[in-house]
């Protein structure tokens, strides 16, 4: 509560809340939103439309900007669908992303989170926030979220922007927008995904039987979202997400606090 900006903090412990402060408000959380395609994915291959070892070739339409690595893999190279879930989640890879919303279809997606819609590829994302694409960005803030649409295929018209080209000051009027219990929610339905348990993010593998993260950060943004279970089957889940359009965030304050959080629900903290 003392950092600048907005903050959320949601614990579920056995399914109880613990904390639950902000937890209903809905703010930009950046790459946690990969979440939901994760869900999404998982929901198109239990009803038999998609499976994980299904190859497809990687598009060049599919190609993003960093964090990842496939941004720099040529076109036409075979992935799996489940290799591009597992860079997605551990990797964040953005590459991977978009090749996951255009396989499982952008449409999905917006039924498990229809606030975001239309739900953003990290390309489009990334074109939006480029200083040439300035009065782009303009309309797509100020325009009605059933008119996006139309504006997304100016958006597919566009060269992908260099690094140099996005905007370094926080810009959340586009971002993708989820609370903390609707991130818990997701993370409950995926969190047995190999996917998932990669990377532990903020947590100690040392101390749980099962971790299941993923965050997101940005100029003025930042989301820690874990899923825990001890060896005796006690289960917690903690989202935090903070924001400030004003200034980037001095990320270290609040992983430090999370980070505590966690150690304090591990079998023998404090």
């Amino acid at each position: 509560a003392e950092l600048p900006g907005e903050t959320s903090l949601l614990v579920i412990s056995g399914g109880q809340d613990v904390v639950a402060d902000n937890a209903e408000a809905e703010m930009a959380v950046g790459s946690a939103a990969k979440i939901a395609i994760m869900k999404a994915a998982a929901d198109a291959v239990q009803g038999g439309k998609l499976s994980w070892d299904q190859t497809f070739e990687l598009k060049e339409e599919w190609r993003s900007l960093p964090t990842g690595i496939l941004q720099d893999w040529p076109a036409g190279t075979p992935l799996t669908l489940s290799t591009l879930a597992n860079l997605m989640i551990s990797r964040s890879d953005n590459t991977a992303t978009d090749a996951m919303v255009q396989i499982v279809g952008r449409e999905a997606i917006e039924e498990i989170t229809p606030t975001n819609k239309p739900f953003l590829t990290t390309r489009e994302f990334f074109t939006l926030k480029a200083q040439p694409n300035a009065e782009l960005f303009r309309s797509w803030v100020d325009a009605p979220a059933d008119k996006r649409p139309e504006l997304l295929e100016r958006l597919r018209e566009l060269p992908l922007p260099s690094g140099g080209e996005i905007i370094t000051r926080p810009t959340l009027e586009v971002e993708w927008f989820m609370s903390g219990r609707e991130l818990c929610g997701l993370m409950e339905e995926v969190k047995d995904l190999p996917a998932m348990s990669i990377n532990p993010g903020m947590a100690s593998p040392d101390e749980w039987e099962k971790i299941a993260y993923k965050g997101g950060s940005e100029a003025g943004v930042l989301n820690l979202t874990t899923w825990l279970e001890d060896s005796e089957g006690n289960s917690h889940c903690v989202v935090t997400t903070w924001n400030n359009p004003q200034e980037a965030l001095d990320e270290r304050r609040l992983m430090s606090a999370y980070r505590g959080v966690l150690r304090n629900l591990a079998p023998d903290g404090d």
